[in-house]
C-alpha cells in the first residue's frame, strides 16, 4: 500500500542515478576520474531530460559525452582536436533545432563553459570554470522542473570548492616544508642577508 504512493517515474530513476554520479565525480582528485565521471553522469542525465521532454539539455548532454571521450587523452592528436573543436558549432546546432526558449539559452551557455572546462589541462581550471557553468545549469534545471538536476548541480559545485580548498591546502602545506639549505642551517639570518 505504501509502495504505491510512493511511484517514482523512469524520469524520477534516471535522473537519482545522475544526482548519484554528480555526488561523487566532483571528488575526484584526477583530471581523467573527473572527465570519467562527468560522461558517466551525462549519460544517465540524457535519459532523464528525454523523459521531462528538455531535448536541448538532452542533445547537449550528449555533446558533453562527445567532448569528454575527445579530452580524455593527455596528449591529444589533431583528430581529438578537430572533433572536440566540431562539438562548438554543435552547441549552436543543437540550440537552433530544439529551441525552447530561456531554457535553451542557459543550457547553452552552461555547455559553453563546460566545454572551456574540459579542454583545459589544469584541473584548478577546469573546477572553476565547472562553477561558472553550473549557475546556468541550475538556472536551467529550475525551469524545466527537474529537482535532481539541480540538487545535481549543487553537489557538484560543493564537491568542486571543496576539491578547490584542499588542493589549495594541500599546496600551501607543500610551500611551508623547508628547504635542505634551511634545515642544514646554511641559511643566513634575515639581518645579516639584508
Amino acid at each position: 500500500m505504501m509502495l504505491s504512493s510512493l511511484s517514482i517515474s523512469a524520469a524520477d530513476a534516471f535522473g537519482a542515478a545522475a544526482f548519484a554520479g554528480s555526488c561523487l565525480w566532483p571528488l575526484m582528485k584526477q583530471r581523467r576520474g573527473l572527465l570519467v565521471g562527468q560522461a558517466a553522469t551525462n549519460l544517465l542525465f540524457i535519459t532523464h531530460f528525454i523523459l521531462l521532454g528538455a531535448y536541448t539539455a538532452a542533445a547537449l548532454c550528449a555533446l558533453v559525452v562527445t567532448q569528454v571521450l575527445t579530452a580524455l587523452p593527455e596528449t591529444r592528436r589533431r583528430w581529438h582536436s578537430a572533433l572536440f573543436a566540431a562539438t562548438v558549432p554543435g552547441i549552436a546546432a543543437v540550440a537552433f533545432a530544439t529551441w525552447a526558449g530561456l531554457p535553451s539559452a542557459l543550457s547553452s551557455i552552461g555547455i559553453s563553459l563546460s566545454t572551456t572546462a574540459r579542454w583545459q589541462s589544469s584541473t584548478t581550471r577546469m573546477r572553476l570554470f565547472l562553477l561558472g557553468a553550473g549557475l546556468f545549469w541550475v538556472s536551467h534545471n529550475i525551469l524545466v522542473m527537474s529537482p535532481f538536476a539541480i540538487a545535481s548541480d549543487g553537489i557538484s559545485a560543493i564537491g568542486n570548492v571543496a576539491r578547490l580548498i584542499a588542493d589549495r591546502r594541500a599546496a600551501r602545506r607543500q610551500s611551508a616544508v623547508p628547504t635542505a639549505d634551511a634545515v642544514n642551517g646554511n641559511r643566513a639570518p634575515a639581518a645579516l642577508a639584508a
